[in-house]
C-alpha cells in the first residue's frame, strides 16, 4: 500500500527531474520509503546510475544537481491533488545551477503554474532570462529594504524596458552637458538595440532546438552590435553588415540604419549628432520593439 501511494510522486519526479538534468549523466531509477509501518522514522532511499552504473545519489551528484534532486522530490508532493494549498513558495532554487537546468527548471515552474501560484525569491536573475527566452509568461517583483526596515515592492519591467527608462531619464535631466546627449545617450540607446537583439537571438536558438550550452556560447560569442544584430535577425552572426541594414530596411523602415549608425557613432571621440533626443529614442523604440521577436519561418 505504501509503494501505491508513493508510485504517483515517483513518476512525477522522473517527469521533472528529466527537465532538470539537462546534461547530466544522472539517472533517477527508483524512489522509496524504507523502514517499518509502525516506524517513527523512515528514510527515503534515491537509487541512482551515473552512465549506466548503480551509486548513491549523494556521493555522486554534484550541489547544483542535489538542488535539482531536492526539487524533483518537493514538487510533486506540493502539486499534489489532495494537497490544501493552492501556492507553492520557493526560496532561491537556481542556486549551484549551470545555465542549461535554469532553463529547465522555468520551464518545471510553468507548468506547475497552471494549477498553482508559484512564487520564487532569487537573486539571480537568470531565472528571468530563462522564462523570457522561452516565451513563457512571467511577473517579476523587485523587494528591496531601506532605512528603518521600510521595504518597497516594485515590478520590473523586460530588460529592453528598463534601457529604454534610462535612456529618457537622461533626457528629463536638466543642466547635462553637452556630452550627455551625443555620447552617453547613444550609449544608453545601444544597449536597449543590444537587448533586444539579444532577446531575438535566444528565441531564434530555442526555435531551433539548440542545447541550451550551445546557445549560451554563441550568443556570448556575438560581442559587436553588428554581430548581435546578425544574430537576431538570421541566427548567424557572420552576417556581413550591409546584410543587416538590408533587413532592418525591410522590417522597420529606412530610419532604422539611421538610429543604429547614430548609436555606433555615439561610440566615437566626437559623438553624434543629437538634434532631437526624444524622437531618437522613441525611433530607438520602435525597432527594438519590431526585432526583439523574430519573425517565424515559412
Amino acid at each position: 500500500l505504501r509503494e501505491e501511494r508513493l508510485r504517483p510522486f515517483e513518476d512525477h519526479s522522473q517527469r521533472i527531474w528529466e527537465e532538470l538534468r539537462q546534461q547530466s549523466n544522472v539517472d533517477l531509477r527508483s524512489v522509496r520509503l524504507t523502514g517499518s509501518e509502525k516506524a517513527t522514522v523512515r528514510k527515503l532511499v534515491m537509487d541512482v546510475s551515473v552512465d549506466g552504473t548503480e551509486a548513491a545519489a549523494l556521493g555522486v551528484m554534484s550541489q547544483g544537481e542535489l538542488h535539482s534532486l531536492a526539487l524533483s522530490l518537493f514538487l510533486p508532493r506540493a502539486a499534489a491533488p489532495d494537497s490544501p494549498f493552492g501556492f507553492v513558495v520557493i526560496d532561491d532554487p537556481v542556486q549551484s545551477m549551470d545555465p542549461a537546468k535554469v532553463h529547465g527548471l522555468a520551464k518545471v515552474l510553468h507548468d506547475l503554474g497552471e494549477t498553482r501560484q508559484v512564487v520564487v525569491f532569487t537573486h539571480d536573475t537568470r531565472l528571468q532570462r530563462a522564462f523570457t527566452n522561452q516565451e513563457l509568461p512571467v511577473t517579476v517583483l523587485e523587494v528591496e529594504r531601506a532605512g528603518r526596515s521600510v521595504v518597497t515592492v516594485n515590478r520590473v519591467t523586460d530588460p529592453v524596458g528598463q534601457a529604454l527608462a534610462d535612456a529618457r531619464a537622461l533626457i528629463r535631466t536638466r543642466n547635462l552637458p553637452p556630452v550627455a546627449m551625443t555620447h552617453m545617450l547613444p550609449s544608453l540607446c545601444r544597449a536597449v538595440l543590444e537587448r533586444a537583439f539579444s532577446e531575438a537571438a535566444w528565441l531564434r536558438l530555442h526555435r531551433a532546438g539548440t542545447a541550451e550550452h550551445e546557445a549560451e556560447k554563441t550568443v556570448a560569442g556575438a560581442v559587436t552590435l553588428m554581430d548581435i544584430a546578425a544574430l537576431g535577425l538570421f541566427g548567424d552572426p557572420a552576417k556581413r553588415a550591409s546584410d543587416v541594414y538590408c533587413e532592418l530596411r525591410r522590417r522597420c523602415g529606412s530610419k532604422a540604419v539611421d538610429v543604429v549608425r547614430q548609436c555606433q557613432e555615439g561610440a566615437h571621440p566626437a559623438g553624434t549628432s543629437m538634434p532631437d533626443p526624444q524622437r531618437f529614442v522613441d525611433d530607438i523604440k520602435a525597432v527594438a520593439l519590431t526585432v526583439r521577436k523574430p519573425e517565424e519561418g515559412p
